[in-house]
């Protein structure tokens, strides 16, 4: 659907904002809610009201032309139209690409397939998805709509968190070696799985542990 989980949206904005990034993505725009609210953190929350005024780059990508409204005009960059599987060979790098509600639609190869691709293209990947069965057809006269597959944790390449969010999980992944830190110490600082001392010393050296462990996979 062109909405998403409630449950799920803090922790999306909550890594977005720990890359601080300049150039994102949000591929499977919908309603265009990431774009606004990122919009609203990343450049108007500054004082940058005018649009001229603005530092970061949102790009969208959407499949449904009838989810097109005045969000998409005011908050995005621009919004490609098109299937990003097709896309992804023109598009630019980013610092952060949003994959959120997207990767149940495709079978389950294909959504693997497209996670490693979008990590070739940005530099962190936050997505989220179902995690449970959920049956669903064609909505709001869009096929694109359908769900085709349940993914888990072993299907995310440069997986840093999982964060259960309700229904959907949200995913953080990265090939950078200089964010996995951040985003470990963004994962311990998350409101859905905080820690009561996210910053006591065994916190840290568990935090460090893993570190030590992606460094060497």
């Amino acid at each position: 659907m062109p909405v998403s989980n409630p449950e799920h949206i803090p922790a999306v904005l909550h890594f977005a904002h720990a890359v601080s990034p300049s150039r994102i993505l949000d591929v499977g725009v919908g309603t265009g809610s990431y774009g606004l609210l990122l919009r609203q953190g990343l450049d108007i929350g500054y004082g940058r009201i005018e649009r001229d005024e603005w530092q970061v780059t949102i790009d969208g990508v959407e499949i449904f032309e009838s989810y097109r409204n005045p969000v998409w005009a005011y908050a995005y960059s621009q919004v490609m139209m098109g299937d990003v599987r097709t896309l992804l060979p023109d598009l630019d790098k980013y610092d952060l690409i949003l994959c959120n509600d997207v990767l149940e639609h495709f079978p389950r190869e294909e959504a693997r397939a497209l996670i490693a691709s979008l990590l070739k293209l940005g530099r962190v990947v936050v997505a989220t998805t179902p995690n449970r069965d959920y049956p669903q057809g064609a909505w709001g006269g869009n096929e694109a709509e359908a769900h085709h597959c349940l993914l888990g944790p072993e299907d995310f390449s440069g997986l840093i968190a999982s964060v259960p969010t309700g229904v959907t999980t949200c995913y953080v992944c990265t090939q950078e070696p200089d964010l996995r830190y951040p985003l470990l110490l963004a994962a311990d600082r998350c409101v859905q799985v905080r820690h009561p001392n996210a910053l006591n010393p065994f916190v840290r050296l568990r935090r460090k542990w893993r570190q030590w462990k992606l460094n060497r996979s």
